[in-house]
């Protein structure tokens, strides 16, 4: 058979892959165009700087993926791969707060073992309200590691509040379990906003999750009542939650649209949402705010030079549907493997099928988070260009001057000091900021509760 036939066959045989209908996977959405607006240039507030190079790597080695991190006084928390939220001491110290999940067999068992992810402290109780894809969403007592699951991943009572016309109407239950729990954002009354990043694929099948439609949803859990309710769907892999300081709209990032979404919780447009700000140069992760503003963790940097592989094809749902089903039949025997025989290898290959980490040697060394007003103004970009903490999950104040940087591939915390313009920036703003934001409630914050 000669080069062109071959070609031709191989041609003929990805195009019936891409369009036959029937054929795995079925998405909740079908494959559409998507819309993603064009990122915006690095100029101006954007423009590339070397304000967070040099990052110092804290606990190397012993820190993997510290994806969410959140700071009370001189005390770090972060959530950490095998299901572990971690207690770090400004003296050094590490304390295993909780372990969620059974013992891991290697670094591709997190499906098994959990992977926690968005954390926040919890406003009734000395608890952690923690995130984990795997293991649905947990209350974990920070003294004792206590642990309670609040929305599990098969049982949670989820209902459909998009469709909601008023308050008086019927709201139906909905069936579409979790799939991949990830952000989360402590309300004063105890109440959680949440994320489910998408319904198609499970986390470690994080690139067919994004080749697909987007499933992802931002949600609100009552503690009262043990329910939750979707707030938006159709959000493009739903990443960070964040409150504003009055609790008048939460946001949430999308690390497909590199945008964030807000809802409104109070006011005359309450039970609506809109985009709070587009464009942005990189996927959206966490997000973790303060009365003047809050920070954005940019995990996959993009930029005119470097295009999003997302952005590249969310106009193409054939090909993306091709790619997906490609994934899905390569991975299959495998899968089928391991439910057979539990063998380790077929795990291991299940694991990096698909696997956003196998990419990372592909993204651009950038690293960067911002720091945004809750007008939706970006104040500062800060960034690196040397590696030394890029492919940033989230950025938290520590102390007075120094910012630290989680992430989902590192094996250690980044930590930064910031400049003396950065820190009067900062300052700057805050002196800015309106003063309902500032005392919005006389509600003590968090880390005096």
């Amino acid at each position: 058979m000669g080069l062109k036939r071959k070609l031709f066959m191989t041609s003929v045989v990805l195009m019936l892959i891409a369009i036959l209908p029937g054929l795995p996977p079925k998405t909740v959405f079908p494959f559409k165009p998507i819309n993603i607006a064009p990122v915006r240039p690095l100029t101006g507030v954007l423009a590339p700087n070397q304000l967070i190079n040099g990052a110092e790597r804290l606990h190397e080695g012993g820190l993997l993926q510290p994806e969410g991190v959140i700071v009370r006084g001189n005390v770090t928390y972060v959530t950490v791969y095998g299901g572990k939220i971690l207690e770090l001491g400004d003296q050094g110290s590490v304390r295993t707060v909780a372990k969620l999940g059974p013992e891991c067999v290697g670094t591709y068992s997190e499906r098994i073992c959990g992977r926690p992810l968005g954390i926040d402290f919890d406003t009734k109780g000395n608890n952690l309200i923690v995130a984990d894809p795997y293991l649905g969403i947990w209350q974990v007592h920070i003294k004792t590691g206590e642990k309670k699951l609040l929305v599990s991943k098969d049982k949670a009572i989820i209902e459909d509040g998009t469709g909601q016309s008023s308050k008086s109407t019927q709201r139906s239950i909905t069936t579409r379990q979790p799939n991949i729990p990830n952000g989360v954002a402590v309300a004063r009354n105890g109440d959680f906003y949440w994320s489910d990043t998408a319904s198609d694929f499970i986390f470690e099948d994080a690139i067919q999750a994004v080749l697909c439609n987007p499933s992802g949803r931002l949600l609100h859990y009552s503690r009262a009542d043990g329910k939750s309710r979707v707030l938006i769907d159709e959000v493009y892999g739903a990443n960070g939650v964040v409150l504003s300081p009055d609790e008048s709209f939460v946001l949430v990032g999308e690390l497909g649209g590199q945008l964030i979404r807000r809802y409104y919780l109070k006011g005359p447009k309450a039970g609506t949402h809109d985009v709070f700000i587009d464009g942005l140069p990189g996927a959206v992760d966490n997000l973790n705010g303060d009365a003047s503003g809050f920070w954005v963790g940019l995990v996959i940097a993009a930029d005119e030079n470097n295009p999003s592989f997302i952005a590249m094809l969310a106009k193409f749902p054939n090909l993306r549907r091709l790619l997906v089903r490609l994934f899905v039949l390569a991975e299959a025997p495998f899968r089928l493997w391991y439910d057979t025989t539990g063998s380790d290898f077929a795990l291991w290959v299940t694991h990096h099928i698909g696997h956003l980490g196998g990419l990372v040697g592909l993204f651009p060394d950038r690293g960067t988070v911002l720091r945004m007003d809750w007008e939706g103004n970006i104040v500062l970009a800060l960034h690196n260009d040397d590696t030394s903490s890029h492919v940033i999950s989230q950025a938290v104040p520590l102390g007075k001057d120094q910012l630290l940087l989680g992430s989902p591939v590192n094996q250690w915390l980044g930590r930064v000091k910031l400049t003396p313009d950065t820190l009067a920036a900062l300052q700057r703003q805050a002196q800015a900021a309106p003063s309902s934001a500032k005392a919005s409630t006389g509600t003590p914050p968090k880390e005096e509760l």
